[in-house]
């Protein structure tokens, strides 16, 4: 939570109103899904903090509750991840967070005040207190309602207010909000009046800090807005005039559906559970899924992973845990696209090269993002970084007049896998095949490799049992023999990945490298790590014995097309990349890119583009879930701005609040220990759960 670069959903309140895409299917899934559309604007940087911790108050459904004490599970990774940085092009990761929730009302025609402990599931240090007052709900006069958001770092100096009110026939929002980085305390703050109901015209002034000086400076905004423009200025800097008719959307998360019933296609990341502490003896409750196990008491001294767990069917498992995850890698091949672009080692450095087609040959940037005219020289067989595919892909050369590259699609194995139909395997890995055992100071110093292992030989044997999914090397684990928290402050290690693993009966067919990158042998690889999502966790019916199956990700090739583009941007058409759903709102694989200190998606597709197929034959479309938009420089540039009425002469004379406007919150964290609350969470994310007491 110290890192948060997001764009605010708050923006939409200064500039826009949020939007419900519409379908014409009615009562569909597809139509029901209301979409989420803000405005990304380096002014709102300032309410990062405070949008972040918004979207953790949203997630707790407070609204269903008018009074109530409940536990809810916050998915804070989707929190912080809308424009953090180019992670739309990684795979997603979830990170469920405790959020305890005190909602009370006296009646209907007064406050709600909620009260919240938000424990961060990814930093022991992570409580944050806010304490919220509802006065008003959206109206004629009032669009955005009423209310007073202040929030603090439970142990430490960070603390914020966000305050929307109606004063003199506007609306005003105000945020102030503190923090440490380092040894500096930091100071961030906004301040708008917004002059009509629809919020089409207002002015502002906000205040963050320039994070491309060392150290960071502060630099002050100040912003004017109507109907169709956007003017600001940045410090003493030029005034910039943006036009808000049809602002690019980068569009930060999608959902699949059905192409011919419209219905959702829901992947279930795993279930609640409960468990006996083995610190209290006390029933615990907790959450596991794909990513592993979370805990409502993992923060605490002396915590133990529980070893079973049972979930709200009476259902019991036993855990298991394996120490990485046997990855397997089946080949595939596309075409060469022409302007391409690669990464590419050349021995000595990390360079940018192109795909020429009508010179049919690789290139070299010429430093302004150009390919330089010459042949760089590539031949078959030569590897090299796709950040569309987000892998290592191999040039295949010309074959039969097209030029060709080999990928993988990777796939976790798990314990129900056909491959352990008859049991243990064996593996023949080659290249760089691990040690078994591996101490902390190899692992950090790269040194938990066996020596090179070249195809040509026989390779080195391996074994892994599908009853504890561990890769086994003479009878010995291949597991890393320190957790996180063996690691000092200046030491880290995020996990390490394999040579390359054949089934032993695939063996005999590999004599070289060739064999190996072969389009018809799959491959497999040992990936391990000290955090819960490098490993493996699994359950086990302690009934039968058998193992619970999570939901697959999906992955799929997409085919971009100009036609399909939501920006109608031609640049990207041809373009391929390799996607993964892992359910509502967590479409993955678009490169973003950096331009101007803020992430853009390098294209967006359009509501109801075609984009998978599945082994039955069912084809799905999809459409945005969460779109940010970017106003684009007005053609007439400032003359625009200010022949349509525009100054920012109001917007100098506006006062942003300081750290002394902060109310101070008397709640702490132990507060919560007081409340009465059942153990299993009556929201997930939103969602309110069955057994919750309405």
């Amino acid at each position: 939570m110290k890192k948060l670069y997001l764009a605010s959903a708050i923006a939409s309140v200064l500039f826009s109103a949020q939007s419900v895409a519409a379908y014409n299917d009615a009562g569909t899934d597809y139509s029901n899904t209301v979409t989420d559309s803000y405005v990304g604007e380096q002014a709102a940087e300032p309410l990062n903090m405070a949008n972040m911790l918004l979207c953790i108050m949203k997630a707790t459904g407070a609204e269903n509750f008018g009074n109530a004490n409940y536990r809810a599970l916050v998915d804070s990774a989707q929190c912080e991840s809308r424009e953090s940085d180019s992670s739309q092009a990684s795979s997603g990761k979830i990170a469920f967070s405790e959020v305890v929730v005190s909602s009370s009302r006296a009646d209907s025609q007064s406050p709600q005040n909620v009260s919240v402990w938000f424990q961060d599931s990814e930093e022991t240090d992570g409580q944050y207190i806010v304490n919220t007052s509802v006065s008003a709900a959206p109206g004629p006069t009032s669009p955005f309602g009423a209310l007073r958001f202040t929030f603090k770092h439970a142990t430490g100096p960070d603390k914020g207010d966000l305050n929307i009110s109606v004063q003199n026939g506007q609306n005003v929002i105000s945020l102030i909000n503190t923090f440490q980085d380092g040894s500096n305390t930091m100071e961030q703050a906004a301040i708008v009046q917004i002059d009509d109901a629809q919020g089409n015209s207002g002015r502002g002034k906000t205040k963050g800090m320039d994070w491309n000086q060392n150290p960071p400076v502060p630099i002050e905004f100040k912003l004017a807005y109507n109907q169709d423009f956007y003017l600001k200025q940045a410090g003493s800097n030029p005034e910039v005039c943006l036009s808000r008719n049809n602002p690019r959307e980068n569009v930060h998360s999608y959902s699949l559906f059905n192409k011919v019933t419209g219905e959702l296609l829901d992947i279930k990341a795993g279930f609640n559970f409960d468990y006996i502490s083995s610190i209290t003896g006390q029933p615990q409750h907790g959450f596991i899924g794909e990513w592993g196990i979370w805990t409502e008491e993992q923060q605490q001294q002396g915590y133990v992973p529980p070893t079973t767990i049972t979930d709200d069917k009476g259902e019991s498992y036993t855990v298991v845990t394996a120490p990485g995850k046997l990855v397997r890698q089946t080949k595939g091949q596309r075409t060469l696209r022409d302007g391409e672009k690669f990464e590419y080692w050349n021995g000595s450095n990390q360079t940018i090269i192109h795909w020429v087609e009508s010179a049919a040959q690789f290139q070299a940037d010429d430093g302004n993002g150009n390919p330089d005219g010459s042949d760089a020289g590539i031949t078959a067989n030569t590897y090299f970084w796709s950040p569309l595919l987000r892998q290592n892909i191999n040039y295949l050369g010309n074959g039969s007049g097209q030029h060709k590259v080999a990928y993988t699609t990777n796939e976790t194995v798990r314990a129900n896998d056909a491959i352990f139909n008859s049991g243990a395997i064996n593996l023949v890995c080659y290249g760089n095949c691990p040690q078994s055992n591996i101490s902390q100071n190899d692992a950090l110093n790269w040194n938990f490799t066996q020596a090179y292992e070249d195809p040509s030989s026989t390779g080195i044997a391996y074994t892994i049992d599908p009853q504890d999914m561990t890769l086994m090397l003479a009878g010995q684990p291949v597991k890393l023999n320190f957790t996180r928290g063996d690691l000092s402050n200046d030491q880290d290690f995020w996990g390490a990945s394999s040579g390359e693993f054949v089934l032993s009966t695939d063996a005999s067919s590999v004599t070289s490298w060739d064999d190996l990158n072969g389009q018809s042998l799959v491959t497999y690889r040992w990936e391990m790590g000290v955090d819960s999502w490098s490993q493996l966790t699994m359950l086990k019916s302690t009934t039968d014995q058998s193992f619970y199956e999570f939901d697959k990700p999906v992955n799929f090739i997409y085919t971009h097309q100009t036609a399909n583009d939501r920006n109608v941007e031609s640049a990207n058409d041809s373009t391929q990349v390799r996607m993964e759903y892992h359910g509502p709102g967590n479409l993955h694989g678009i490169p973003w890119e950096q331009t101007n200190g803020q992430w853009n998606a390098q294209f967006s597709i359009a509501d109801g583009t075609e984009v998978y197929t599945d082994s039955n034959n069912n084809s799905y479309v999809l459409k945005a879930t969460g779109i940010d938009k970017r106003f684009q420089p007005a053609a007439g540039g400032v003359a625009d701005c200010t022949n349509s009425g525009l100054s920012l002469t109001g917007a100098s004379l506006l006062t942003l609040p300081n750290a002394a406007d902060i109310p101070t919150i008397s709640t702490t964290w132990e507060d919560k220990d007081a409340l009465t609350l059942d153990d299993d969470p009556w929201v997930i994310h939103g969602e309110v759960q069955p057994g919750a007491n309405q």
